[in-house]
């Protein structure tokens, strides 16, 4: 009795983990996405109506620099649009960067000024897909868009001991003081 009981048990409970693994690793998959999801969608509208703006007001001055934009911006659009992958090569993340870039570069001046440190080993590596534009975003609007002089973005990416390590500096206000240590306080 004892051994037909095993018979039965055991495999059950053994279907029974591998079931609920499967239902965790959905469950992680769905948390994922639905991150990434969150980050696409959220380009700011300032940004779209800004560009908008710039665009219009380089119509009457600069029409082959307004129609540029509207490419870019295309791109931008286009990309977010459309079914995004969880993660893609740092390669497309960085060329969707470009286009960003270059329209908030328009829209600055030469208030705005980016360098980029990218080793080419690192170009092929998956990352969330839209993982730098909020980051470059915050930059530029937290750091650098009140700066009288404007700042400096550093892009940098390095494989280190396998890991992919991306850095995104910029010179610009910083966080106050009190401010910070209330983050580190708060375990933001």
């Amino acid at each position: 009795y004892l051994a037909m009981v095993l018979c039965v048990a055991v495999p059950l409970k053994i279907w029974n983990s591998a079931r609920t693994e499967r239902k965790l690793e959905e469950q992680n998959r769905s948390l994922v996405e639905a991150r990434l999801v969150a980050l696409t969608n959220q380009i700011n509208p300032h940004f779209l109506f800004n560009t908008l703006n710039s665009i219009s007001a380089l119509i009457r001055v600069d029409p082959n620099e307004a129609r540029g934009m509207i490419y870019k911006l295309s791109n931008i659009l286009r990309r977010l649009l459309r079914k995004v992958e969880a993660f893609t090569p740092l390669r497309e993340e960085l060329n969707f960067i470009e286009d960003y870039l270059a329209i908030e570069m328009v829209r600055f001046g030469e208030k705005l000024r980016v360098e980029k440190d990218i080793d080419p080993d690192t170009l092929n590596q998956p990352v969330p897909s839209m993982v730098l534009q909020p980051i470059i975003e915050n930059s530029i609007r937290h750091g650098l868009a009140n700066q009288v002089e404007g700042g400096t973005i550093v892009i940098r990416s390095r494989l280190t001991n396998g890991y992919l390590k991306i850095t995104v500096e910029d010179d610009g206000a910083g966080i106050p003081e009190e401010r910070l240590k209330e983050l580190f306080t708060l375990g933001v």
